[in-house]
């Protein structure tokens, strides 16, 4: 192997010195034959050297690893010195197998070191050696330390080295054995004076020597590999050496200090720097702090400033932040989930969404940063190629790293101990974005630590972040100072470093970390109080949040555009709205105009600009309660980004759900869908932001207050504020803000933009969200100090002012009612109701006042405005209604009348609601407004739902007026709807209590009641206020809209459904005379109306009434089948039967199937309550009888073509009407009777076979079983009845088999699982009624089994089956106990020859089905095998059923002859010649002479080739001899010829077919049935009288061969090749010997 090395590198020198070294090529060839001339041990021997040189290196870890106490000084040396000799080994794997084994024992030594330090006390040192004039003694393990990190650093600078005999190695690998060395233990190194000095004298100078010249990169490499580990642990022992490189460091950062590769390495050496917040401050305590020395931190930032701004175009610097040029692409498929933090607050990145493109490349991970670092590139003999943008990539990671490191450690000293871990409830806004923050940023302290805390004295436990500074006797308050310190004095550098890249080209990532350590450097700022800094943070992410270009872009469109062209109310078209109550939506008298827009690629915000607006939002959670007038900035530029928003073209406002913002349209190529997300982000965070106020102290609070009141402009007539507090008290309240503050911070620079409506509009609508967060603080705290004054005297007088924005005062009024709401809160204390509701009633008051004012207002919009503010009042009425509706006793007349007061005739709602004595007549209410008519009727259904017990008995009847005028109006359906269910209510409360409500004294009144109803005074009794009720419900059943019909006939059987069983059966005779019948006559008088219009709506309206008497009846049947026993003993219930019955007739004659289905479910219902028996029962009967027989469904089909489901619907009602009245008529049904119910259930079973296709194959559908259940009703004890039910069954069985379905695609009823479930019948009927004689006499029998013949005969030929058993194996199961126990009693019986005849014909039918399988040539083999073994089953039991009985002297010979023709056909295996069957008129054997040619080919079997073996044994049974009977004898006759002619065949086959194949032998299943038959034919002693006697024969049982003698002769020599069928026709001519006596 070696020899080969060397041959290839010697040919590459002489090809490379071929022209220019003549000498060193002659060399090179001479070494080529002379290693060529060497013997082949030489081959051998070398690699045997390299093999012991490999072991040896892997013995010295080893011999290290064991031997660690005796292995030092000389004899470390030498194993040292042994890995460098090797380590210059030409053999790669021997050099390469030295170094790594040398970095391996030099980490063993320092590790040795450490342990030997660990047991310093039992050790004695062995020598002391002088650093900096100071003794040192060291032990074995640190001299050896000593020695050779000196001797490395030696060698390393190209010296020659003290203990090691010699050392020559590369200036690289020389500094990368020191990095192992020293990497793994910088600490041990650190400790011991005599390693740093060896540093600080030899490593250090060679480092800052190899930084600041020009050296290669490997070496270069590796030296700044070594700055991380030694600027560490060793700062504080090195501090002027490492002053020295950080401002080399710092220095090389400039653009024409160092090539790009150095001041990439450079950065990576500060960001791992950076990547230790803790290094960051020792380094910055070290020389920042200390005069004299260096600004190092400082500097460096400075540093990263120049290097931002030193070339614009790189990153894509430019107004606003933009997306690199090749990164647009993959900007929309990002997921922009990076987490918005500031400390306490994160907000999420929902959707990503294109924003404005840059044509620089600007920073992205794509190609702005490398795969591997230049530091880790230790494998590089060339410095790598870097990107342009990559040392501002590295740039904006320092700066990141830096604002991280800082809130990384200062945050968690904002919570006081006391604090932690004792939040056991909701936590707040901050502390739950806290969270989220640091799960995103993968911050790694817990969670518990970064919680933003409190102190002071805030609302109700709401507690203010601590000042870190406070902490003066925290242990970390030095670090904790040093951080402030850094803060105040680099803030500059951050924020211009920061800035600049905000405003470059950044792809997602990096966007998102710098926005993340823009906030946290803020909130540490505000945290630290350090006013200054954190407002320059704040001002500078809102205007990266709103662009001043933007704003001023849109405050220029403003002034000059037309004031007409500004939006009204419903102009606004998209906001920042973040209040949820959808005020616009009522807004009147405003139109759309459209705006004038703006170039909206410039006008308009960006997805990054919504990122800004958020990460301000956030800042404003985490320091909300320290932000002070700081607010100003947050409140102003979410004002902006709400006029900007609002006022954008091509944006439209769509609320869904929750109140998401989509814009339609984007110039600038934003997904409209993405950039609505990302609005509805940015109004979730500021959600938040005023959700956080809740912990906010009252001064805390009300400097919030302040700060957005100073956004209101003022309002064309609007006062100064009339609050109820003076100056003095105000000034009290609030000492350290000012009513109106102007802010310091103006993102646009411009305030023209405040004059405009949009701004007061979104100040109203923070104002309302900020009471609804805060209703506990301003209700229950001091008014002067919660907030109370300063917010609703400021929307009282918006309220108050008459301006054409109406949606300002809309808001405000929506907010003081909301307010007003609120007082009624249950959760206020006790004490302090009162007080609290005086102060709601109070702004109640004043907003009434001001509706009073404006009475005579001439301008619509106004109007409107108060016709709003109106409804908001009926709204407030209702909450004061939910809060004091229990304990109002006096006035409730006063408040039917103002719900009542939403109609045009208020008295319609309060009072009688009927002029004339007429319930049955359709009326109509008319509103005023359906916004008001819904407002009033939710108090309504609260007072019929929680207040019904506090309502006087005498106000009753006029809410019962109020309900059906919400019943009978117009304007709103739903309404309509649900008043009906509020009467139920009604009576439910009527009865509650009661057990009885008599009645009675209705039945001495007028058939309508009306009189007495009329009569009754304002002291109404329950009883007339109950029916007053239902009289109602029964003229809204009148109602032209049919769900409002149907919800008032719903209640009124709820109703009754719910007290019925509390009435007496007087009261119920009242109940149907004017209830149930009344609404039945309103129905057929409405239906009659209607019919006779002429409009070409009629159908339909004439189907809507046919359908709520369907709704009318199924609740009539409901209240009948529960309550008609307590009915019918009433002496006077007939007379009211006989009106329901001709209502019943009036329905029936609408001659419509859906109507008539209900009228006989109706009465099924009814009579399914009753019991058998009992005169009571008589009398509902026969009306009943009379009504079903008259309608006769044939009939009723030829009238009325109807739908198909209609009409099955039909027949089960009258089939179930049926079965009821079957099962409630006595015995004496007559048969006469039960024919015309047999004729109806055939009617009604040929009329269901329409197009209304049901899955019947399995199941029975709901007819088909109740068809079944009728014929199970009826008593058939009676003589003719059970031959009448089994000619029907029969029927039924065989009816499926008769259909003919449609070929057309039409799907039918197929009546399958019906024909199987008639087969039970039928055979249970038979079974029963088998010794009857009408059932053999009138043939009924065999009906019977001919109607069980179709399916078998059917067999394959049927493709309609469902699941098994099929319908052929299922008449097969039942026909064999049927015959059975039928062909005795058959036998028996005296009958005609042709009734006799008829009878075994239809048992032949049954055998000829179950031995024939037609039209299996689709069936599967498996299938007709498993049939096959059922056949043969089935067949054998029926064969041993009619044998003999068949060969009976009553039964023709025609219908044997039959039977063994078909055992006959069916025994064929091998389909025969047609030649060799007899034809037409010809002699059965006669065809057995004929000759033809024969046949070679393999004829196929029969496919159930057992069912034929089995057929054909019979046929030899039938011949053979039994008890020679005469029944034996004529089967035995029938049997022979067909025998005969059987085995004929198969011989003949053989001898015409055998001789043309030659050699060949017959086909297996031919050759098999030949000598079943051969050996068949010997077996058999035909019956004698079988077979006539032929000339010359005096055989007795073998006549059969002699007819096949001849055959037999000619294929006894045909078949000598075969000797088994040789030896059967040998058997069969002896046979014929010994009978015959033929020689």
């Amino acid at each position: 192997m070696t020899a080969q090395l060397l041959i290839s590198e010697l040919t590459a020198i002489t090809q490379e010195s071929k022209r220019k070294n003549a000498d060193l090529r002659n060399a090179a060839e001479q070494s080529l034959q002379d290693i060529k001339n060497l013997p082949n041990t030489s081959e051998a021997q070398l690699a045997a050297g390299i093999d012991v040189q490999l072991k040896i290196l892997q013995a010295l870890p080893s011999l290290l690893q064991n031997y660690a106490d005796c292995l030092n000084g000389e004899l470390l040396q030498n194993v040292l010195q042994v890995c460098f000799l090797l380590f210059g080994s030409k053999t790669s794997v021997v050099s390469s197998t030295a170094a790594a084994t040398l970095q391996q024992l030099l980490v063993s030594i320092l590790e040795k070191v450490s342990s030997e330090d660990a047991s310093q006390k039992s050790l004695e040192p062995v020598i002391v050696i002088s650093i900096n004039d100071e003794s040192v003694s060291l032990r074995n393990a640190a001299l050896d330390a000593y020695t050779l990190l000196n001797d490395l650093c030696l060698v390393t600078e190209g010296q020659r080295p003290k203990s090691l005999a010699s050392a020559s190695i590369s200036q690289s690998f020389g500094l990368e054995l020191i990095e192992s060395m020293v990497a793994g233990h910088a600490d041990t190194v650190s400790s011991h004076p005599e390693l740093i000095s060896v540093i600080r004298l030899k490593l250090m100078p060679s480092l800052i020597k190899i930084i600041s010249e020009r050296v290669s990169f490997p070496t270069t490499v590796r030296a700044m590999r070594l700055l991380p580990i030694i600027l560490g642990p060793m700062l504080s022992v090195l501090p002027s050496e490492c002053e020295v490189v950080l401002s080399l460091l710092n220095h090389m950062l400039d653009q024409d200090a160092a090539v790009p590769w150095k001041r990439a390495l450079c950065l990576e050496v500060y960001r791992t720097i950076h990547a230790e917040p803790a290094l960051v401050r020792s380094i910055y305590t070290t020389f920042d702090e200390v005069d004299g020395r260096r600004n190092i931190v400082r500097d460096h930032l400075s540093s990263l400033v120049r290097l931002s701004g030193e070339k614009p175009a790189v990153i894509g610097l430019g107004h606003q932040s933009s997306i690199p040029a090749s990164d647009s692409q993959t900007e929309d498929d990002s997921n922009e989930q990076a987490a918005l933090q500031a400390g306490g607050v994160a907000g999420v990145i929902g959707i990503a969404v294109t924003v404005k493109s840059s044509m620089a490349p600007g920073i992205s991970v794509q190609w702005s940063s490398m795969r591997v670092p230049c530091i880790d590139q230790l494998d590089k003999s060339e410095a790598p190629s870097i990107p342009p943008a990559y040392v501002y990539t590295l740039a904006l990671t320092c700066i990141n790293s830096f604002s991280e490191g800082l809130a990384r450690f200062l945050l968690p000293f904002t919570m006081p101990s006391d604090i932690k871990g004792k939040r056991k409830g909701r936590p707040s806004q901050a502390v739950e974005a806290e969270k989220e923050a640091n799960v995103n940023s993968g911050d790694d302290g817990p969670v518990e630590e970064r919680r933003c805390v409190v102190e002071s004295q805030p609302f109700q436990g709401a507690k203010q972040p601590v000042n870190p500074l406070s902490l003066e006797k925290h242990v970390l308050y030095q670090q904790i100072r040093i951080s402030a310190k850094m803060i105040e004095t680099c803030w500059p550098a951050v924020l211009a470093a920061s800035s600049t890249f905000l405003n470059a080209a950044l792809d997602t990532h990096y966007y998102h970390a710098l926005v993340r350590s823009f906030q946290k450097f803020t909130q540490v700022a505000g945290l630290l109080r350090l006013v200054t800094p954190r407002d320059a943070f704040l001002t500078t992410m809102g205007k990266n949040g709103v662009p001043p270009a933007v704003i001023s872009a849109h405050s220029i469109a403003n002034l000059t555009g037309p004031t007409s062209d500004r939006p009204g109310p419903k102009g606004r078209t998209n906001s920042l709205n973040m209040s949820e109550m959808s005020l616009t939506s009522s807004m009147a008298g405003s139109s759309d105009v459209s705006r004038q827009s703006l170039d909206a690629t410039n006008a308009q915000l960006s997805t990054r600009n919504l990122l800004c607006l958020r990460a301000l939002l956030n800042l404003g959670i985490a320091l909300g309660p320290v932000l002070g007038e700081g607010w100003s900035i947050v409140l102003e530029t979410l004002q902006q980004a709400d006029m900007i928003i609002s006022q954008s073209p091509g944006l439209k406002r769509q609320q869904a759900g929750s109140g998401v913002r989509k814009s339609n349209s984007m110039s600038n190529g934003t997904d409209a869908n993405d950039y609505g997300s990302e609005i509805s982000a940015v109004e979730i965070a500021a959600t938040r932001m005023l959700e956080s106020t809740v912990d906010l102290s009252d001064r805390a609070f009300s400097d919030f207050i302040v700060c957005l009141k100073g956004l209101l402009s003022e309002l064309d007539g609007l006062s100064e504020p009339k609050t109820h507090l003076t100056k003095d008290e105000l000034s009290l309240a609030l000492p350290n803000v000012q009513h109106r503050r102007t802010s310091s911070y103006t993102p646009s620079g411009f305030t023209a933009v405040h004059t405009d409506q949009r701004g007061n509009s979104f100040v109203i609508e923070t104002i309302g969200r900020l009471v609804d967060f805060n209703t506990e603080r301003i209700l229950l705290g001091d008014p002067l100090q919660s907030g109370w004054a300063l917010v609703t005297d400021l929307l009282v007088d918006i309220v108050d002012v008459q301006i054409s924005d109406s949606e300002v005062r809309m808001k405000a009024s929506t907010i003081l009612s909301n307010i007003v709401e609120t007082t009624s809160s249950p959760t206020i204390p006790a004490e302090s109701k009162d007080e609290v509701r005086r102060r709601g009633l109070l702004i109640m008051s004043s907003q009434v006042d001001i509706l009073h004012r404006h009475v005579n207002m001439q301008s619509k919009i106004l109007q409107t405005c108060d016709t709003d503010i109106h409804r908001l009042l009926l709204t407030t009425l209702r909450a004061v209604l939910e809060q004091y509706g229990d304990s109002l006793i006096d006035g409730w007349r006063v408040v039917f009348h103002v719900l009542a007061s939403v109609f045009v005739d208020p008295s319609s709602g309060a009072g009688n609601v009927f002029s004339s004595h007429d319930f049955e007549r359709p009326r109509v209410v008319h509103a005023k407004s359906a916004n008001l008519v819904r407002i009033s009727f939710a108090s309504v259904q609260l007072i019929c739902s929680d207040f019904l017990a506090s309502i006087p008995q005498s106000c009753i009847r006029t809410l019962l007026s109020n309900l059906h005028s919400f019943c009978a109006q117009q304007d709103d359906f739903n309404i309509s709807l649900a008043s009906t269910t509020l009467f139920w209510n009604i009576s439910d409360y009527l009865w509650d209590g009661r057990d009885n409500l008599s009645l009675v004294h209705f039945l001495q009144a007028d058939r309508n009641g009306q009189e007495k109803l009329d009569e009754v005074g304002a002291e109404e009794s329950v009883a007339d206020l109950w029916v007053f009720l239902l009289l109602s419900l029964v003229n809204v059943t009148t109602d032209p809209r049919l769900e409002i019909r149907h919800g008032a006939i719903h209640t009124v059987f709820q109703i009754f459904e719910a007290f019925g069983r509390k009435l007496q059966p007087g009261d119920w005779i009242v109940c149907q005379d004017m209830v149930i019948l009344r609404m039945l006559m309103a129905n057929n008088r409405c239906y009659d109306h209607e019919r006779n219009l002429d409009v070409q709506t009629q159908h339909e309206t004439l189907r809507a009434w046919n359908e709520t008497v369907i709704v009318l009846l199924h609740g009539i049947s409901g209240v009948y089948s529960r309550y008609l026993r307590v009915i019918l003993p009433h002496p006077i219930y007939e007379k009211k039967w006989t009106l329901f019955m001709n209502e019943l007739q009036n329905l029936l004659d609408r001659k419509t199937f859906s109507v008539d289905a209900a009228v006989y479910s109706t009465l099924s219902k009814s009579l399914a309550c009753c019991e058998r028996g009992g005169s009571n029962v008589d009398r509902l009967m026969q009306p009943i009888w009379t009504l079903w027989q008259n309608d006769n469904p044939v009939k009723k089909r030829t009238v009325v073509t109807q739908g198909s489901r209609d009409s099955e619907r039909f027949f089960l009602a009258y089939l179930r009407c049926l079965a009821d009245m079957l099962r409630l008529s006595t015995d004496d049904v007559t048969l006469d009777q039960v024919k015309v119910v047999l004729q109806q259930l055939r009617t009604c079973l040929q009329g269901s076979n329409t197009d209304g296709y049901v899955a019947d194959l399995d199941t029975l559908t709901g007819f088909q079983s109740q068809t079944l259940e009728c014929i199970g009703l009826i008593h058939a004890d009676k003589k003719g009845v059970p031959t009448e039910i089994i000619r029907c069954l029969a029927f039924f069985v065989k009816f499926a088999f008769d259909q003919r379905h449609d070929s057309t695609g039409t799907r039918t009823p197929t009546f399958i699982a019906f024909s199987k479930s008639a087969m039970g019948m039928l055979k249970d009927y038979c079974l029963k009624f088998m010794n009857e004689e009408d059932v053999y006499i009138s043939g009924a029998l065999t009906n019977a089994v001919e109607s069980l013949a179709v399916p078998i005969e059917f067999k394959y030929k049927w493709k309609l089956e469902g699941k098994k058993p099929s319908t052929w194996s299922k008449s097969t199961n039942v026909v064999i106990p049927l015959l059975t126990a039928a062909i005795p009693v058959v036998r028996t019986h005296e009958k005609s020859d042709q009734e006799i005849s008829l009878f075994w014909t239809a048992v032949n039918r049954i055998c000829l089905g179950i031995i024939s399988a037609l039209d299996s040539s689709d069936i599967a083999p498996t299938q007709i095998a498993d049939d096959e073994v059922f056949d043969i089953r089935a067949y054998s039991e029926v064969r041993d059923l009619i044998t003999p009985s068949l060969g009976s002297a009553d039964i023709e010979d025609i219908v044997r002859r039959d039977y063994t023709k078909a055992i006959f056909k069916y025994s064929i295996i091998h389909e025969p010649h047609p030649d060799d069957l007899p034809r037409s008129g010809e002699e059965l054997l006669q065809a057995l002479k004929s000759v033809h040619i024969g046949r070679v080919q393999n004829l196929p079997p029969s496919p159930r080739e057992k069912m034929s073996y089995v057929l054909l044994d019979e046929l030899f049974d039938l011949v053979a001899v039994h008890d020679s009977s005469l029944e034996r004898i004529k089967l035995a006759q029938a049997a022979a010829p067909y025998l005969i002619l059987r085995t004929g065949l198969v011989i003949k086959a053989y001898v015409l077919d055998q001789p043309l194949r030659g050699r060949m032998p017959a086909p297996n299943s031919q050759r098999r049935e030949l000598l079943h038959v051969l050996r068949k034919l010997v077996q058999l002693r035909s019956e004698p009288m079988a077979i006539p006697d032929a000339p010359g024969v005096t055989s007795r049982f073998r006549k059969h061969l002699h007819r096949l003698y001849f055959l037999v002769l000619k294929a006894s020599g045909i078949s000598r090749k075969d000797e088994e069928i040789q030896q059967a026709f040998a058997a069969v001519l002896g046979a014929v010997g010994q009978d015959f006596g033929i020689p």
